[in-house]
């Protein structure tokens, strides 16, 4: 019944299904003989470890290993079947330049594949309790492992780095694997993860993926997409000063924090920077009102938008983002009129249906937001088109739907769409909204994540957020406040071990016919020091200091 409820749903979203060509069962695993768990796992950025001298590598954010392999433990305790356990990419940290390789004259080619295996290895060789954790957890019953290729470990895709990542945990007949068609789908075609860097042509979207490969004078490159051109350059000239700087969820927000501490010389970068900024939406940080469909999206006047000009870019952000100053600067030099210029009408409404998403939430206090405090100055809509002015017009996630709808199209096939779609990507889980949706029979869920269709329990779309430390920019700015103001001496005096102990993740249990909506959990230490799952994490940061 559900599963023809998701044929309806999808055919409401109103974009034409195109077929996977790669098929519905792109795994290489046999249809599972019985009910398996799922559980999704992502960004764990394994790097280089310690440096000669004992210290952590500055580029290092994977410090937690200990934590990590009492996890895996109590994983393996809580459920005594079969568990398919997906890495959803950045599992290594093979991006970062702090050991020197993969630096090139055109900073469009990224690592060769001789460099790239070269990084892995250091990498393995930097974590093996990691290692050794997980291929004891493939190993147990009939565990499974895969590895999605992310945007910062996409060279597992070079054939060799795969195959050596692979054979890293020791697993036999075939238990351990690496999706190298870019994502992983359940034998029964119905669960479907990847990382999330491709989900729009944005900063780290790849062209051709998964061959995200350039060939110059017979050397083949890995490709280096242009936000990780512009953002990844500036974490790696200033994590050495700034620790925390790339470990901000959503990680896009370490430029507004370099931005608020000044002395970064990114003039040159301004424009590419801001696209960065206006085009990272972290949807899942509101509030999503049930509307009951009795509430409509306005339509944006897109001439009235053109006619701003570049003032407009600018006008999106808020007046208390730090980044701010370093936009009205690029917009008085002429910086911002080419991006304005090339920028789509469903760009436009995106940011349009952002702002006002935004605007709501200041207005109402809306003090679930994590990436923003919610108290500053409200921005201003875009115009509207006069016959949806008004509160009935006040559905804000149209833009957010369409995208994730019509990405799920794309990889779903006519009879059997996808039902749960993970990601992680944006370090940033999705908030646990506790709505009770209908369905047929007035069956009710609470559901983490969302339905890109309105009203509906499925597809579920849930970002994972990240297996690593993190901390909001509304956390940060509230233990910077009690301490005075940010500045480079307060941002510089941060460490990782100061982030809250928590680590998300996605699991589905285990199911015959149809999966359930699946949940978000987390690791966490309690303010006792005891370790175990929980629905949330209820921790900032605190005072201890590094070992």
């Amino acid at each position: 019944m559900i599963r023809r409820a998701w044929r309806a749903q999808f055919a409401r979203l109103g974009v034409v299904c195109v077929v996977c060509v790669l098929g519905v069962l792109t795994t290489g695993l046999p249809v599972a003989a019985q009910a398996r768990r799922v559980v999704v796992i992502s960004d764990l950025h394994l790097g280089l470890g310690r440096t000669a001298s004992g210290d952590w590598d500055a580029s290092e954010d994977f410090r937690w290993g200990e934590e990590f392999e009492q996890f895996l433990l109590a994983l393996r305790g809580e459920h005594s079947g079969a568990t398919d356990l997906v890495l959803n990419g950045d599992t290594f940290e093979l991006l970062q330049a702090g050991d020197g390789r993969c630096r090139y004259a055109d900073p469009v080619l990224g690592c060769t594949e001789s460099d790239a295996l070269a990084r892995l290895t250091a990498v393995l060789d930097a974590h093996p309790r990691e290692i050794q954790a997980l291929g004891s957890f493939v190993r147990d019953g009939d565990n499974r492992l895969v590895l999605v290729p992310g945007d910062h470990d996409a060279a597992l895709l070079f054939p060799r780095v795969g195959r050596r990542a692979v054979a890293a945990f020791g697993a036999a007949d075939g238990r351990a694997m690496l999706a190298t068609e870019g994502f992983w789908r359940s034998a029964d075609g119905l669960i479907h993860a990847e990382h999330g860097h491709q989900i729009d042509r944005r900063g780290d979207w790849f062209a051709n993926w998964p061959v995200p490969f350039t060939d110059v004078a017979g050397v083949t490159h890995l490709s280096r997409p242009w936000g990780h051109r512009v953002v990844q350059g500036l974490y790696d000239d200033h994590e050495a000063r700034f620790p925390v700087v790339d470990n901000l969820a959503d990680d896009s927000a370490g430029v507004r924090l370099l931005a608020a501490v000044g002395d970064v010389d990114i003039e040159s970068e301004r424009p590419g920077l801001l696209e960065y900024l206006l085009f990272r939406m972290s949807w899942q940080q509101f509030r999503m009102d049930l509307d009951r469909g009795d509430v409509q999206p306005p339509v944006w006047n897109l001439d009235d938008v053109r006619a701003e000009g570049a003032r407009f870019l600018v006008e999106s952000l808020l007046e208390d983002d730090p980044f701010m100053p370093l936009a009205e600067d690029a917009l008085r030099e002429g910086q911002l009129d080419e991006l304005m210029e090339r920028l789509r009408d469903d760009d436009l409404r995106a940011v349009c249906d952002y702002r006002a998403a935004l605007r709501r939430a200041r207005r109402r206090f809306e003090r679930i937001l994590t990436q923003l405090d919610p108290t500053g100055p409200p921005p201003e809509e875009c115009p509207r088109m006069s016959d949806t002015a008004g509160p009935m017009f006040e559905y804000f996630w149209q833009s957010r739907d369409r995208l994730f709808g019509q990405y799920l199209e794309q990889r779903s096939t006519p009879d059997l769409p996808v039902a749960v779609f993970v990601h992680g990507h944006t370090h940033l889980p999705d908030y646990r909204q506790g709505n009770f949706t209908r369905v047929e029979a007035g069956r009710a869920y609470v559901v983490d994540g969302f339905s890109p269709v309105r009203n509906a329990v499925a597809p579920v779309v849930i970002n994972g957020g990240a297996w690593q430390r993190t901390v909001t920019p509304v956390q940060l700015d509230r233990f910077v406040r009690e301490r005075g103001q940010l500045d480079e001496e307060t941002l510089g005096s941060l460490r990782l071990e100061q982030l809250p102990p928590c680590y998300s993740f996605v699991q589905i249990d285990p199911y015959v016919d149809e999966p359930e909506p699946p949940s978000l959990r987390y690791w966490r230490q309690d303010r006792d020091g005891r370790w175990g799952m929980a629905r949330g994490c209820g921790r900032g940061l605190t005072e201890v200091s590094p070992p």
